[in-house]
């Protein structure tokens, strides 16, 4: 189904129509809906998944960039279809869902953040010695697939801890996927909110925890 949201339009996926407990899931950098694999049939209630502004069948930015913050807006904007639901998130997605969650914590019930494509960002700080490039020399040779070129941008989007820390300190529930790979400095500053837990990396347990928490 497709929602308008600014001067875009995206695409909302419902991927599977069981009744009970909706979930929300937001894909890794460069991705889209269609990458989840079999993780739909593992939730027992309906599962929904939008694709980011730039990805999948949604509308490419036109006359303006991508930020992380745009792509909190395009959840939400899903959200306000759906209502009440549990996010998951992978990688870019992950900490999309972690704003989202302390942005709307009326209405996401509980978030599991898991690794994926442009997890890390940027860096905690900005890096002002790495040499600048033009944006059309820095997507050269950028391979032919179902985003924008220019979402790459987000891959050096800036992360800071403490903003992190005040914008996702109202959010009601988080799990941590931990497999023992390094997570970068917003991650294990969630770690020490107060409603975080850490959850197996096994996706079918995490997300069995994460339905667990939305009964």
């Amino acid at each position: 189904m497709r929602l308008t949201h600014g001067r875009v339009t995206l695409e909302l996926h419902q991927l599977s129509d069981r009744s009970g407990s909706a979930l929300l899931l937001l894909h890794g950098l460069y991705g889209s809906s269609i990458g989840w694999g079999e993780a739909p049939a593992m939730w027992p209630g309906v599962v929904y998944a939008v694709d980011f502004a730039g990805h999948g069948r949604s509308d490419w930015i036109q006359g303006g960039g991508y930020y992380t913050e745009l792509l909190v807006a395009d959840a939400d904007a899903a959200l306000a279809h759906i209502g009440a639901a549990a996010v998951a998130g992978a990688g870019l997605g992950a900490y999309v869902a972690a704003l989202l969650a302390g942005a709307r914590p009326d209405v996401v019930r509980a978030a599991l953040l898991l690794p994926g494509a442009g997890l890390d960002g940027g860096g905690e700080h900005p890096d002002f010695g790495r040499p600048r490039a033009p944006l059309d020399v820095a997507i050269a040779g950028e391979p032919a697939g179902d985003h924008d070129p220019l979402v790459r941008v987000l891959d050096h989007d800036v992360r800071p801890s403490d903003y992190v820390a005040a914008l996702v300190r109202p959010a009601r529930r988080l799990l941590l996927l931990e497999d023992g790979e390094r997570r970068p400095p917003w991650w294990q500053t969630l770690r020490r909110h107060p409603q975080a837990q850490s959850v197996s990396s096994d996706l079918r347990v995490a997300l069995t925890r994460l339905a667990s928490l939305t009964d």
